[in-house]
């Protein structure tokens, strides 16, 4: 078969009215998105006159997820995840108008403002995510949830490599004010869809209780038990009937992790190694444009993947692209590019590869709450990996070698334990 063929079966999905209605608020959300973490960090620059205001602005955004991250995946699985979705961009659209007003000359504008905008959306997307990880698996059936998450992973990658430009080509021309107004605009209509989706919907919850093989009366019991608990506590107890996962999210905060340092090293590396600024403009293209291409791989696969093998090439990918950053001084510059498109290819196609691994094992009445741990702890490894960039730049290389070797020993036992999955039970 084709890989057009292949592609054009893949999306087919979106033949199916509540996956449709769905993706399609994904996509204008994303498109309102994209411009606004760069644009965001101008205004706040901007505003305060120092890169501290860029960093309030970072601590507040994250700091209320942090705080919120419990809650949020607590009632997303609780309640309605449609409505939780839909509170939570309201939410986000109140914070971003509010804003957007201020900016228009309703008052003048200061640093804390930029702050208490951030902490708003920062608590809505907390509510939001973990809502959309439970969501997924209840639109589409489970052969195709590979194929969902591939397109809404392929969405991602498009709003990322398009947002720096088009928050230079609206910061340049109209201003700050109409990227959050594009943003408020993209949360209402994915608002209007949200409210039609909830029409469509009727709620599928798989009521799996995910046995293992050789479990005993005790285990089933305490499973029985579980099901009517709806704190947060009882979303991480239910990892630890499900080590695969443990060790699997633990890569991933390393895999994070390397992501966050390769923002700051690389830019370094390439005008201290590379030849200058113009090297990281052509690395970092390579990353965005391998993360579009390892979701293009997956939406065209013939078949789905299991995290087994996901697991082993997602390690593979990122020692990798350490190996040829520490080999950089006998390496010309196009291997090394090379290695970044692998490497971001590999960790989007193997990051669709774990959601999906996940949202078909774990008890659906959980997911939330599992996935919004998963989620959390991979973006907290990001801006750790940025300080460990900053703090050691006089040692990368053996930063480097360390990474990689925690990389391997990590990954080894994650791609071990992925074969051992519970057998879903009627």
């Amino acid at each position: 078969m084709s890989t057009t063929v292949r592609l054009k079966d893949k999306t087919a999905i979106l033949r199916e009215r509540r996956f449709a209605t769905f993706f399609a608020g994904n996509v204008v959300s994303k498109i309102g998105d994209a411009a606004v973490p760069v644009a965001f960090a101008l205004a706040a620059y901007q505003v305060s006159g120092s890169a501290a205001g860029i960093t309030w602005v970072l601590l507040s955004l994250w700091g209320a997820r942090f705080f919120m991250v419990a809650t949020g995946g607590r009632v997303a699985d609780r309640y309605d995840r449609i409505k939780v979705m839909m509170g939570a961009d309201v939410l986000r659209l109140v914070a971003q108008g509010a804003l957007a007003l201020l900016f228009a000359g309703l008052l003048p504008v200061q640093s804390w403002h930029l702050c208490l905008s951030a902490a708003v959306y920062g608590i809505g997307t907390a509510f939001y995510v973990p809502a959309q990880i439970g969501l997924t698996p209840e639109l589409v059936p489970e052969e195709r949830l590979q194929d969902a998450n591939g397109l809404l992973s392929l969405v991602a990658d498009v709003a990322f490599l398009l947002g720096p430009v088009l928050a230079g080509v609206l910061m340049s021309t109209v201003g700050f004010t109409w990227v959050l107004w594009l943003d408020v605009a993209s949360f209402a209509v994915n608002l209007v869809l949200l409210l039609r989706l909830s029409r469509l919907h009727t709620p599928a919850r798989r009521a799996r209780t995910d046995a293992p093989a050789d479990a005993d009366a005790d285990a089933d019991a305490d499973a029985d038990a579980e099901n009517e608990d709806t704190r947060f506590r009882a979303g991480l107890a239910v990892m630890a009937r499900y080590p695969w996962f443990g060790f699997g999210m633990a890569l991933w905060f390393l895999v994070s992790l390397g992501i966050g340092l390769t923002a700051v090293a690389g830019p370094v590396i390439a005008v201290d190694s590379l030849g200058g600024a113009g090297a990281w403009s052509v690395l970092a293209t390579c990353l965005a444009v391998g993360s579009l291409l390892g979701s293009l791989t997956v939406i065209s696969a013939s078949k789905q993947h299991p995290w087994k093998a996901a697991a082993v090439v997602v390690t593979l990918g990122a020692v990798l692209q350490f190996t040829t950053l520490t080999l950089r001084d006998h390496l010309p510059t196009a291997v090394i590019a090379a290695s970044f498109v692998l490497c971001a290819l590999t960790t989007a196609a193997c990051g669709i590869v774990w959601d999906t691994a996940y949202q078909s094992e774990i008890p659906e009445r959980y997911l939330s709450r599992v996935g919004s741990v998963d989620n959390f702890v991979n973006a907290v490894g990001v801006p750790l990996g940025m300080l460990v960039g900053g703090l050691f730049t006089d040692h990368y290389d053996v930063v480097f070698l360390v990474l990689s070797l925690l990389l391997v020993l990590l990954g080894l036992p994650a791609a071990r334990l992925a074969g051992r999955r519970r057998k879903a039970t009627p």
